[in-house]
C-alpha cells in the first residue's frame, strides 16, 4: 500500500460493499479486508493478468474467500445491489467519465464514489458537476514526488465550480489541505506552460482566453492565501 492508496483507504467508510475498479494487484481491497471492513469486497479489472496478480496477493494473505474477483470493463459486471461504495482510481479523468457514463445506476445518492484521476482531473470535475453529482470532499496525497487529487462524490444536488476550481477543486475544500501550497504552485506552472504553447500556436484563441482567466484566478487565490497566512 503506497501513500496514494492509503489516502484512498482513509476515505472509505463502513458499508454494505465496495468495488475497486481497475484493482491492478488488489492491494486496496486486501488492505480493507485486513483492517476489518465489514461489507462485501469486489476487485475488478479489465485484464486477466492484473486480476490474477490480485488473486495471488489474496491467497498469500489467506483472504481469498473475503474478496470477489471480477474480469470486466469498468462497472459493467458490478452487482449494484451488493455495493454502496465505488472506488475508481489510477486512471485518466476522461476514462473515469466514460466508466460512469456507462453506469447510469451510479446516479443515485445511495452510492459514494471515491475517484482518483491520474490526469485530466478538470474533465472529471466538469463531468460530475454537470451530471448532478456533488463533490463532498477533496483530499491531496503525495507519493514518490507526485501529487494526486482524491474526490469523494455523491449524486444528488447542484454544485458549480469556477474555471480555476475545475483544475484545483473547490477552494474552500482544497485550501485546508497541508499540500495545498505545493499543489497550487504546480497548477500555476502547468497553466504557464499551457499558455506559452497556446500563444505560440495561435490556433485556439477561445481556449487561450479561458486559460488566461484560469491563470489569473489562481494568482488571485494565491495572493488571498498569502494575505490570510495560508501560504
Amino acid at each position: 500500500m503506497n501513500k496514494r492508496l492509503q489516502a484512498i483507504e482513509a476515505l472509505v467508510r463502513p458499508g454494505r460493499g465496495l468495488i475497486d475498479v481497475g484493482t491492478d494487484h488488489g492491494y486496496l481491497p486486501l488492505s480493507l479486508a485486513r483492517h476489518g471492513y465489514p461489507g462485501a469486497l469486489f476487485a475488478s479489472d479489465l485484464r486477466e493478468g492484473p486480476l490474477n496478480a490480485a488473486r495471488r496477493s489474496a491467497a498469500a494473505a489467506g483472504l481469498s474467500s473475503r474478496i470477489c474477483f471480477q474480469l470486466c470493463d469498468g462497472l459493467d459486471g458490478c452487482d449494484r445491489s451488493a455495493v454502496d461504495t465505488i472506488v475508481i482510481a489510477g486512471m485518466g479523468g476522461d476514462t473515469i467519465c466514460g466508466i460512469l457514463d456507462r453506469a447510469e445506476w451510479c446516479m443515485d445518492p445511495r452510492y459514494t464514489l471515491i475517484l482518483q484521476p491520474m490526469t485530466r482531473a478538470e474533465v472529471l470535475r466538469y463531468w460530475l458537476t454537470n451530471n448532478g453529482f456533488v463533490i463532498e470532499a477533496e483530499r491531496l496525497a503525495e507519493d514518490a514526488g507526485e501529487l494526486y487529487a482524491l474526490l469523494c462524490t455523491r449524486f444528488g444536488g447542484e454544485q458549480r465550480l469556477s474555471d480555476a476550481e475545475l483544475y484545483t477543486g473547490a477552494f474552500e475544500q482544497i485550501e485546508q489541505e497541508e499540500l495545498w501550497p505545493v499543489f497550487l504552485s504546480r497548477q500555476r506552472d502547468r497553466m504557464e506552460k499551457l499558455l506559452a504553447g497556446l500563444r505560440k500556436s495561435g490556433r485556439e484563441p477561445g481556449r487561450l482566453r479561458l486559460m488566461e482567466a484560469v491563470a489569473e484566478e489562481l494568482k488571485e487565490r494565491e495572493a488571498h492565501a498569502k494575505y490570510s497566512g495560508n501560504l
